[in-house]
């Protein structure tokens, strides 16, 4: 919902409904079913697991555990961050609570820093939209560090750490992209626009992604553009132009010299771009039976274990999808579950046991199981044979920005 041409809120909370917030894990799961989607050539379905407690805010981001996979973070619109235990949802801690912010800003995105020795220290890195980059021990309920921003209206909205965690990234709403010195945690360079050898962002940055090397940087913006920077030299040795980035919707695979992007439309809204050259590689069809058109995607990611999937969500008909890698080296449609309760804001694959995460804005996070058709519990030989149908859109379609407004 619009309340300036440039400043929007994310949408008006939608009353969750009692059939998904107040049943058991069990009845949800008979719920879900009847909402999941199969193609009839994959092996794969989604099989619902768990989900957390009804709230009444919106989940900006979720992230896995990426070392342990025991814990998930979620950052929510009020500026608070809940700590779940990934075996049953069962709450942790929270962190952030009101009484320690100075604004109910929301959560502009969480990464947890890599986990470079054997010290039980867990770090969990959040930028808000009041422009701080705050240092968390999830498990102990500790802000350890804070970093301030230099003017107001500083929103971020995006974060990445390198593979080696000795540099964070950080952009949003200045379009400038800040690089930090994470073992100092100061900031040590700019990425910004710089004459026409460098043009930068003309909109707010709302995903980065550094490369398997942090020596590359990937940004996409409200822009419609995707910038691929050199991080020594700060300059933009890529552009590439067409993708509208509203999310958390970038992702980078170095091994497959791979980009994919998802854009907030419904037309070609899910594609894979060459990382070295800026070429359009493939556009990935949403839907193979063309009953609809692509969701307006979120989020979107590779899974962390050879990136054979692409999972990628947002609102239109509030759904995620699961992409897979297939013999010619092409992605197509796999499994997906449709017609949520809300719009879905961000995914997260689990480092392992093949769990998806699902963050919603009725302010439910979802996880569901990767499972083979024949292997999944919920399901029967009869659904086999009518593969899991499309369902019509539903009558709770959303459309609007994720872009959350400090105005």
């Amino acid at each position: 919902r619009c309340v300036q041409e440039t400043d929007l809120v994310y949408m008006d909370i939608i009353p969750p409904s009692p059939a998904h917030s107040d049943q058991s894990d069990n009845d949800n799961k008979q719920l879900y079913h009847d909402n999941i989607v199969s193609a009839l050539d994959s092996i794969y379905t989604l099989e619902f697991r768990r989900q957390t407690p009804v709230q009444q805010k919106f989940i900006y981001t979720v992230k896995f555990d990426p070392e342990e996979n025991k814990y998930i973070a979620l950052g929510f619109s009020d500026g608070s961050i809940g700590i779940y235990k990934v075996s049953n949802l069962e709450k942790f801690g929270t962190l952030g609570e009101s009484s320690v912010l100075e604004e109910k800003l929301p959560i502009g995105a969480l990464r947890w820093r890599p986990k470079l020795t054997m010290s039980k220290d867990r770090l969990l890195v959040a930028a808000g939209v009041d422009g701080v980059i705050s240092y968390w021990q999830p498990l102990t309920n500790k802000l350890v560090h804070s970093i301030k921003p230099e003017k107001k209206f500083s929103d971020l909205l995006c974060l990445d750490y390198t593979k080696d965690a000795t540099r964070l990234a950080a952009a949003g709403r200045r379009r400038a992209i800040k690089i930090f010195d994470d073992e100092k945690r100061v900031l040590c360079a700019k990425l910004r626009p710089k004459g026409q050898q460098t043009p930068g962002h003309s909109n707010r940055i709302f995903a980065v992604k550094f490369d398997e090397t942090g020596k590359t940087l990937v940004s996409g913006s409200w822009d419609m553009t995707v910038k691929v920077w050199d991080v020594n030299s700060g300059t933009v040795v890529q552009s590439i132009y067409g993708p509208e980035i509203n999310g958390e919707a970038i992702d980078v695979y170095s091994g497959g010299d791979l980009i994919v992007t998802g854009s907030h439309r419904s037309k070609e809204a899910l594609q894979l771009w060459s990382l070295s050259y800026g070429k359009l590689v493939e556009t990935i069809e949403w839907d193979p039976m063309k009953v609809q058109d692509s969701s307006h995607i979120f989020s979107a990611a590779f899974d962390k274990n050879g990136y054979r999937f692409i999972a990628a969500c947002g609102s239109g008909r509030n759904e995620a999808r699961l992409f897979e890698k297939r013999t010619d080296k092409s992605y197509s449609f796999s499994c997906g579950v449709t017609n949520l309760p809300a719009a879905c804001s961000s995914i997260d694959f689990s480092q392992k046991e093949n769990l998806i995460a699902i963050g919603c804005c009725d302010g439910i996070c979802r996880i569901f199981e990767r499972a083979e058709k024949g292997k999944a519990q919920s399901i029967t030989d009869s659904d086999l044979q009518i593969c899991l149908l499309y369902t019509s859109p539903s009558p709770r379609d959303q459309r609007g920005s994720r872009m959350p407004s400090s105005a």
